[in-house]
């Protein structure tokens, strides 16, 4: 979508930007740091609209909609991606604890202690790799 929704009071010169303390480049980077948050918020407050929108009604959208978009916005930035790792190793977690549990209500055959052995091992494993890694993000 290209259509132009910004509005056309909002300027600011390089003279201000300037006096503001803005190097060239940094006035440079400003520009388009706010040109490119205009978009992302006037993409992402469409979108919320359109999800809320009733059938056969045209999109309205409210304040809540570009509130809730600004707030998406600003609640991604400094956060590391997620690993596509993060979630097969966490229903390996919820595995290797079903496995615990099986092999614990059998602890009197040999296969009962493997299984409670090695699903301790990898649950643990598991468990310490993904806390490490949550702590290295702190």
């Amino acid at each position: 979508m290209t259509t132009q929704l910004i509005p056309s009071d909002i300027h600011l010169s390089d003279e201000e930007l300037t006096e503001g303390g803005f190097t060239n480049s940094g006035a440079t980077r400003f520009k388009e740091t706010i040109k490119g948050y205009s978009d992302m918020l006037l993409q992402r407050s469409i979108h919320l609209g359109d999800v809320d929108k009733a059938p056969n009604l045209p999109r309205e959208i409210t304040h809540d909609h570009v509130r809730a978009a600004a707030y998406s916005i600003a609640n991604s930035y400094g956060k590391p991606p997620k690993s596509k790792w993060s979630i097969p190793a966490q229903i390996g977690e919820y595995v290797a604890v079903a496995v615990i549990g099986a092999g614990a209500s059998n602890l009197d055959k040999s296969m009962g202690m493997a299984a409670f052995g090695l699903g301790l091992a990898i649950a643990v494993i598991l468990i310490v790799a993904r806390l490490l890694k949550t702590r290295s993000e702190w």
